[in-house]
């Protein structure tokens, strides 16, 4: 017994590389499964304690005549409501660093507990009673200020007019908030560029006085409309915590689906506050026609300009483009998770079996000795088990420890390149460890089974004689002479070769195939992302700037109509339509889903497809939106592609709070980015009775993305100057710059997947070619007795090697491409449905990068096969 168990000691340093390479197949294989797919959940979960340790609202509450002290504690004595922070928000244009900008100004009570909570990244917080400010750190849009930088606001140029204490502010402090860290993300706003520069923090006191005369809100306070309709604006916008939202993880979806039902309450809330605001805005206009002799001109438009009361009610997940981004990014990894390490694991099974029955094979004497000396089949098994089993545990603890520390960080880096991140939560799980390790030890188990099972079932005297070499067969290219004469012997002796080791060609194709098949697979997924920007921008979205509006269109002047284009060019450069913000529901009672979307309101199909392609994705069918009758809409491919929704299929629709109504699908359109839904003028009609003006206007400019902020700037300074009101102006360009840093991202996942891959055909392709330099060990040594020398040997080994290499690495290519689609209809989400294509430099790349690792591999081979000396020759194949 004493014996026995130092012959297993032995095995570990004679099979000390087999022993290495199964423990580093296995590690690979654990670590990229659990480091891919724990990496999501560490990345979410530490955003949601972050959003949780920064007390960070769920919905955001904007009144377009700001909210009174009735409408703060209607908000809150709502049952949807846990807590509220008034705040008044305001954008003005300011000029630093030799730079007109425009900032957010946000006020709010700094000294009591408050939404949002910021963290001083530099310098101070403000002092009360002084002009001192604290602005977010700065990002690709958002201007870097200094500590100690003062500057003056515009006050001709802000949302609400001159409503300021004091228009000089300096700067103390740099703080972060956890609504601002997206590097790329673009707020929008009605003055300047249309772009904010910086957000600006202070004490509310100290910034505003929002009942001061000449502003907006003062009109509110005339006395002559009476003390029951006289209203005190208190904040232009609250933050609202919704009640029971903390039970849920944020990034998920039933977060997002529970603070959307809570915000039906709000909204109604706000249709009934509204009302009552509404009232007083009827009354001054009463005033301003009765005594309009009595008003300065100012006045006149102050209150010609005067909006109607409304609420917004903003949840968060559907409208913070920080979080909308990190969701979206976040997701992709999650998708791509359930797929990537599943043939790391079948890889590594096979490898595993490929060891271990070489391992058999090489001590088939020994195995007949214990035999023939009264050992039992469990026992001699024992020695392979202890063998393989070692390996596997050693490498299943290294894959674990590495994948719940190394994959995830390594990923959270990547995304650092785009967000202002807190540091990384490593999670860890015991229940997915040792469900992970069970998995592949008893993989393990049953590997080194199937390989001694059919061994041991052999007699002992068959098993201690040597294995009778593969015999030499015709092959089928003998069967063609003019391809097979003209082939030189060592040609011949190399086709002849591989097909003799029939398990080896297999085993190293389907391996090689693998790699390869994954390795593309990765750099599709790059091309696919890239690709959606390029089929959206060209082949879905005709236009190039959307600039939302209220009035009449026809009496634009100024900078806005030489933009868009004179009436004569109405369908063809600029065309105007109708657009507003829902939700889509989909399905019903408690599984019902819900998606916040904008709809569209199509009168003129043919001119409508010319900004919008309404077509389908698989046959460029053009879909006619204008329906007669009835309640048909056009939904698109990225939402219905998700909630699996085909033409015929009915959802509901809501828009303004209103009661949900039935809708069907007419047509499913080619779309990848973006929640939108198209809908006949005649269908809105028989569903809402009335069609609104028109709001917005869609143009095909061709401007250059350098003239953008200078015509931004030149539309949103002529606001109220003619009958037209431009509250934004969007160019495509944008949207393009925020895809392409998504696809930045993207990249460096997808480039760990593709390093993770080679890695995994480095350490197939070692073993794999250890074995045949193993299994050949007196053939090769033969061929050196026959003079021939270091480098023929070599040739002689690796054509066959090569050719098997060359065979795996063009199947895999094909592997690839139908895995790419197969990973591309799971990863499609509602914010982007990933393109369908693979560039053919990333065949190239896949081919190559394969070949090269192979190459590698056989160089670094090359010193065993040159140890192997001609004595060897003379020894038994054991």
């Amino acid at each position: 017994m004493r014996k026995f168990n130092k012959n297993i000691a032995k095995e570990f340093t004679t099979g000390f590389g087999r022993f290495i390479a199964i423990m580093a197949i296995i590690a690979l294989g654990v670590g990229f499964l659990i480091g891919v797919m724990q990496a999501t959940p560490d990345m979410k979960n530490t955003m949601d304690d972050y959003y949780t340790r920064m007390n960070a609202s769920d919905v955001t509450i904007k009144g377009t005549l700001g909210l009174t002290q009735e409408d703060l504690a209607a908000i809150e004595n709502s049952e949807s409501v846990e807590e509220v922070t008034a705040v008044i928000s305001t954008d003005a244009e300011i000029t630093v660093n030799a730079k007109d900008i425009v900032g957010r100004f946000i006020g709010l009570d700094l000294d009591s507990g408050y939404l949002n909570t910021l963290t001083l990244e530099e310098g101070k917080l403000p002092e009360k009673g002084t002009n001192q400010v604290v602005v977010i750190r700065s990002t690709n849009k958002f201007e870097k200020l200094q500590i100690g930088t003062e500057f003056t606001l515009n006050t001709d140029e802000s949302t609400y007019g001159d409503v300021y204490k004091q228009t000089t502010y300096q700067v103390v402090g740099i703080v972060s908030s956890p609504d601002y860290y997206y590097l790329d993300g673009r707020e929008t706003t009605s003055i300047g560029t249309g772009a904010i520069g910086t957000v600006v923090y202070g004490y509310s006191e100290d910034m505003y006085d929002l009942q001061k005369e000449g502003s907006i809100f003062s009109y509110l306070q005339n006395p002559l409309i009476g003390e029951e309709n006289r209203a005190e604006i208190l904040c232009t916008d609250c933050w609202v915590k919704i009640a029971g939202a903390d039970e849920y993880r944020r990034f998920h979806d039933d977060y997002k689906s529970y603070v959307l039902e809570k915000t039906d309450d709000l909204v109604s809330i706000g249709e009934t506050q509204s009302g009552k605001l509404n009232e007083t805005v009827g009354k001054l206009r009463e005033l301003s026609d009765k005594f309009g002799g009595m008003l300065t001109e100012d006045q006149k438009k102050m209150l010609e300009n005067l909006p109607d009361a409304q609420w917004y009610v903003l949840d968060r997940a559907s409208t913070n483009i920080s979080y909308v981004s990190f969701d979206l990014n976040a997701e992709k990894v999650e998708n791509i998770a359930g797929i990537f390490p599943v043939f790391f694991i079948l890889v590594a099974a096979l490898v595993a079996l490929t060891s271990m029955t070489r391992m058999v094979d090489e001590d088939r004497m020994q195995i007949g000795t214990f035999k023939a000396l009264g050992y039992s089949r469990g026992r001699i098994m024992s020695k392979y088990l202890i063998y393989c089993c070692l390996a596997s545990i050693i490498g299943c603890v290294g894959g674990i420890l590495c994948g719940f520390a190394l994959l995830p960080s390594v990923f959270w880096r990547a995304y650092e390149t785009m967000y202002q991140l807190p540091a990384l939560s490593l999670g860890f799980s015991w229940i997915f460890a040792v469900v992970v390790f069970g998995v592949a030890l008893l993989g393990t188990i049953l590997v080194t089974w199937g390989a001694c099972r059919t061994s041991l079932k052999e007699k002992p005297s068959n098993l201690m004689q040597p294995k009778a070499p593969k015999p030499g067969k015709r092959i089928l290219l003998e069967r063609i002479g003019f391809i097979w004469k003209p082939l030189k012997f060592k040609w011949k002796a190399t086709l002849r070769n591989i097909f003799r080791y029939k398990k080896n060609m297999i085993l190293t194709i389907v391996s090689v195939m693998g790699c390869t098949a994954l390795i593309l697979t990765g750099f599709g997924l790059n091309d696919s992302v890239n690709a959606v920007t390029d089929l959206q921008y060209s082949k879905v979205i005709l236009y190039d700037t959307m600039i939302e509006y209220t009035g009449d269109i026809s009496e634009a002047d100024g900078a806005l109509r030489e933009f868009i284009g004179d009436a004569s060019q109405e369908g063809e450069r600029y065309l105007p339509v109708y657009k507003e913000s829902g939700r889509l529901i989909i399905g019903e009672g408690s599984g019902a889903s819900s998606e916040t979307v904008d709809m569209y309101v199509v009168e003129n199909n043919a001119g409508f497809n010319s900004f919008v392609s309404l077509h389908e994705r698989e046959n460029s069918a053009i879909i006619e939106t204008v329906q007669d009758a009835g309640n048909y809409v056009v939904l698109p491919e990225n939402i219905a592609i998700v909630y699996g929704i085909k033409a015929g299929d009915t959802l509901y629709y809501s828009h303004s709070g209103g009661s949900p109504v039935e809708v069907k699908v007419s047509a499913v359109c080619e779309n990848y980015t973006g929640s939108y839904v198209y809908i006949g003028k005649a269908a809105y009609e028989s569903l809402f009775g009335t069609m609104p003006e028109y709001n917005t206007v869609l143009v095909k400019s061709g401007i250059s993305e350098n003239d953008t902020d200078e015509l931004a700037k030149n539309i949103l300074s002529e606001n109220g100057t003619s009958g037209v009101e431009v509250q934004s102006v969007e160019f495509t360009c944008s949207s393009k710059e925020t895809m392409e840093g998504l696809s930045s991202t993207m990249g460096l996942v997808v480039a760990i997947l593709v390093i993770s891959a080679g890695a995994l055909a480095a350490i197939v392709l070692y073993n794999l070619t250890n074995i045949n330099i193993d299994e050949r060990r007196r053939e090769i040594a033969t061929l050196r007795v026959l003079g021939y020398r270091k480098w023929e040997v070599a040739g002689y080994i690796y054509r066959e090697s090569a050719i098997l290499t060359i065979a795996g690495t063009l199947l895999g290519l094909l592997l690839g491409m139908l895995l790419h689609l197969f990973i591309i209809d799971r990863v499609n989400s509602v914010t982007m449905m990933f393109g369908r294509v693979i560039s053919g430099w990333s065949y190239l790349w896949a081919f190559l990068l394969t070949i090269a690792f192979a190459v590698l591999v056989y160089a670094f081979m090359l010193i065993k096969l040159n140890r192997i000396n001609m004595a060897e020759s003379l020894k038994s194949n054991e």
